[in-house]
């Protein structure tokens, strides 16, 4: 009955980030340097398999309470619940059991969309094996859905449609959300860049992000002010990125970064190696929720000094392989 495999990419939100929970507008891009994989392929009753080798059996997907779960097969369960809900008479397990097994590369918990990952890998694994069609948009929305609906985290769409489109995007979340205003950028625009995260896993995104969305929410002036920063960077990073201008795409990180701490309370971790990069004259922000930050030089030449600081610092350093993506 052959087997089927997908894979799914970590992200970086650029600039813009975390607008997108806030139908804002973000540029960002994935990498190829890790990622999250899933096989699908026949067994004799339908089990999920987590990374770190935990085993779920599987009767039907409506049976399956992924809040109840821990771990990494809570995500795999939504995405499989996600999956025949969007189509119920393909998706039949009981019909055709399978083992879904997930293994991931991605550093944990550092902001890189990990989680995300997993799910996005498995939608593509599921639905290629329930011969299910899925375009860019409905995959990305499926997994949202999954993070959002089944598991009740706070997320917004920007990880899932970097890793459903794949490459740098500049992506416009208003409602209702349209693929016509996600746009594709040749990674050949990106100046020098690099990351540089903390080894040991930190907060997940839910946790950061939930008192100001809940702040958001109930109309809060203030946080409604501080957040209309964000999408305005994504547009000049837009236009510094088309001009070539990696000084002012450097001037635009810090700024991120500092209209982030307004709002968010931001780790020691993070801003010892904030602090690295602009001791090194690059300008530099998270990648997402906190334990990864990504940095543009000022001087290009400054990357092999920046990697020694970082690696001195048991600072894991990395300039990313952007992933180039079809149209």
């Amino acid at each position: 009955m052959g087997t089927s495999e997908a894979i799914a990419r970590p992200r970086v939100g650029l600039l813009g980030n975390p607008s997108d929970i806030y139908r804002g507008r973000v540029l960002g891009f994935t990498f190829c340097d890790f990622g999250a994989q899933a096989r699908v392929e026949p067994a004799e009753r339908t089990e999920l398999v987590g990374p770190g080798g935990e085993r779920l059996e599987v009767g039907s997907p409506c049976s399956l309470d992924p809040r109840s779960l821990r771990g990494a097969s809570r995500l795999l369960a939504a995405a499989l619940r996600r999956l025949a809900a969007f189509a119920p008479h393909q998706v039949e397990p009981a019909a055709r059991p399978f083992r879904l097994t997930a293994t991931t590369t991605i550093p944990r918990q550092v902001g890189l969309a990990g989680s995300s990952a997993l799910v996005v890998a498995a939608l593509r694994a599921l639905s290629a094996w329930f011969a299910v069609a899925l375009d860019a948009f409905e995959l990305s929305e499926l997994a949202l859905l999954a993070e959002t609906l089944e598991l009740g985290s706070v997320a917004g769409p920007q990880d899932r449609v970097l890793q459903a489109w794949g490459g740098l995007l500049f992506m416009d979340f208003r409602e209702p959300r349209d693929p016509a205003r996600y746009v594709r950028l040749d990674p050949a625009l990106l100046p020098p860049l690099f990351l540089a995260w903390d080894p040991s896993p930190g907060e997940d995104s839910h946790s950061v992000h939930s008192h100001v969305h809940a702040r958001w929410a109930a109309g809060d002036p203030a946080v409604r002010a501080a957040l209309a920063v964000f999408p305005r960077l994504a547009d000049e990073g837009v236009r510094r990125l088309r001009q070539g201008d990696a000084a002012g795409l450097a001037d635009l990180l810090d700024a991120a970064f500092e209209a982030r701490s307004a709002l968010f309370a931001i780790g020691a971790g993070d801003r010892e190696r904030v602090a690295i990069a602009r001791a090194h004259g690059a300008g530099a922000s998270l990648c997402g929720s906190g334990g990864a930050i990504v940095g543009v030089p000022r001087d290009p030449r400054s990357l092999a000094a920046l990697s020694a600081t970082f690696e001195g610092a048991r600072q894991r350093f990395l300039v990313p392989r952007v992933e180039v993506a079809s149209a």
